[in-house]
This record gives structure tokens, sequence and C-alpha cells, in this order.
């Protein structure tokens, strides 16, 4: 699957799981770009990103779609 336009193509990061389960209530995911529309300046392949939970839509293979408008930041290594 590839993103088009000013979509981005994100593999959300995995839940923390432990032995006490709190209801997530953060306003904000994270994961990785696995692709990037052709309008996409911000971000590219590989970044880890955070973006606005509400704005996400879900994609086949577990993966999520966002516009870049969506995005909120990018992780620094």
């Amino acid at each position: 699957m590839k993103a088009i336009m000013d979509r981005v193509l994100i593999r959300p990061d995995e839940p923390q799981r432990g032995l006490i389960l709190i209801e997530d209530d953060r306003e904000t995911k994270s994961g990785i770009v696995v692709s990037t529309g052709s309008d996409v300046k911000s971000v590219k392949k590989g970044d880890h990103v955070i973006y606005f939970k509400w704005d996400d839509l879900p994609a086949p293979g577990g993966l999520t779609v966002v516009r870049e408008k969506s995005l909120l930041g990018v992780y620094e290594e």
C-alpha cells in the first residue's frame, strides 16, 4: 500500500502492556512512517512521529492513515 497526496501511512507503536490495565485517554498516538504521499514535505519514510488520535483512519495490515496536517511532531534520536 502506498500513501497518496497529503497522506501519511503509519505503523502505530504497540501499546505498553503491564500487570495493571489503565484506559489510555491520551489525545495522541505515535508510530513509524511507512509511506508518504507526493505532497508531504515534513516527514519521510522511517520517521517516528506523533499524531492526533482523532484524525487517524484504519488501513489494511494494521496500518493507520493520517493527513500531514494531523502530525504533531517527529521524535529525534
